[in-house]
């Protein structure tokens, strides 16, 4: 098949898939940040495609500014998901790309500023991620389930394939026609599948990511400043503190209710989010996450000690656990078993 029937195709199916998001995702505020990238996904493709088939190309040539403009929009809609809205201002982060659209007859030029553009992003964006998933732990019992790590990885591994193509791209006066489309087409059917890895992920995890837009807090940046700093601060300062949280959340079982996080359990227990976080991490030994969980299978071992033929599953979900996959990772990490042997090793 010619190269430039191929590549067009794939900026067809790519195209398709971005419309698809847009329509999937518009309600979803959380997912306006993604829908901004996709709409620069649509109008990139668009034309890619017209100037693949020489319809636009004599005009004037846009394609190359696109590599400017990846990285930022990935960036909020990243920034979207987990932090707070994005207004207007933020626009100004495509400034550059079309400060440089006037000046795409010097391709090569914009394209190895759009490489170092992209990369910056890129790396802003996995700092971004890296941060929220360390605050995750400390503030929310259901961290795994909500967790990007997946976005990080999925970043990174596009990163790295566009790092190959941009190579392609700052050196294609070198490269021979037919090989250079060859290239492009492979990483255009790339993409696609990337861009399609990512709508699947977003739409199956829609219900939870929902939940996290501006919920991710540093507990001390609310609280007014304190006498102790957080260096000075020991186990002590806080061991009569938790001492009455954590009766109280075993005789109130307050483990129990689905995705639990800091600020339900301040609710509950009336006690600063900045104490409970504090005390937690000094006294327990370990993150708001861990010891919610904890509890949870120390109540699930109790119930299998009752009762062995509980469905397990059933049980997880009573406990707190929202998904099967988290409670078995939770528990083989709390008792180096799996839950099937755990019971199994119980006695008859």
């Amino acid at each position: 098949m010619d190269p430039v029937l191929l590549v067009s195709l794939f900026n067809a199916g790519i195209l398709s898939v971005a419309i698809v998001g847009c329509m999937l995702f518009y309600r979803t505020p959380a997912y306006h940040g993604v829908c901004l990238l996709l709409t620069l996904v649509i109008i990139a493709s668009i034309a890619n495609i017209l100037e693949d088939q020489h319809i636009s190309r004599d005009w004037h040539l846009i394609s190359p500014i696109f590599v400017l403009g990846y990285g930022p929009a990935l960036y909020l809609a990243v920034k979207r998901l987990i932090v707070e809205p994005i207004g207007y201002r933020a626009l100004w982060h495509f400034v550059p790309m079309l400060l440089l659209l006037p000046f795409t007859a010097h391709a090569q030029s914009i394209i190895a500023v759009g490489t170092v553009w992209r990369i910056v992003y890129a790396l802003l964006t996995l700092q971004l991620i890296i941060g929220f998933n360390r605050q995750l732990t400390q503030q929310r019992s259901d961290a795994a389930e909500v967790s990007l790590a997946w976005l990080g990885w999925l970043i990174g591994l596009s990163t790295l394939f566009s790092a190959l193509d941009l190579l392609r791209l700052n050196v294609q006066p070198e490269l021979g026609a037919q090989l250079n489309m060859m290239a492009y087409a492979a990483n255009a059917f790339i993409f696609l599948l990337v861009l399609l890895l990512l709508l699947a992920i977003l739409s199956h995890k829609q219900t939870g990511l929902q939940t996290i837009t501006g919920a991710i807090f540093d507990g001390s940046a609310a609280m007014p400043d304190q006498a102790i700093s957080r260096s000075e601060e020991t186990a002590a300062d806080y061991q009569s503190l938790f001492a009455s949280l954590d009766h109280n959340i075993r005789q109130h079982s307050w483990y129990c209710q689905p995705r639990l996080s800091l600020s339900q359990l301040s609710e509950l227990s009336g006690m600063a989010t900045r104490d409970i976080s504090r005390s937690i991490n000094l006294v327990a030994e370990v993150s708001f996450n861990d010891y919610i969980n904890q509890h949870r299978i120390e109540h699930i071992k109790r119930s299998l000690h009752t009762d062995k033929s509980t469905n397990l599953t059933k049980l997880a979900f009573s406990a707190g656990f929202s998904s099967k996959a988290t409670f078995n990772q939770s528990f083989k990490k709390a008792t180096n078993m799996t839950p099937s042997e755990f019971r199994s090793s119980l006695p008859a």
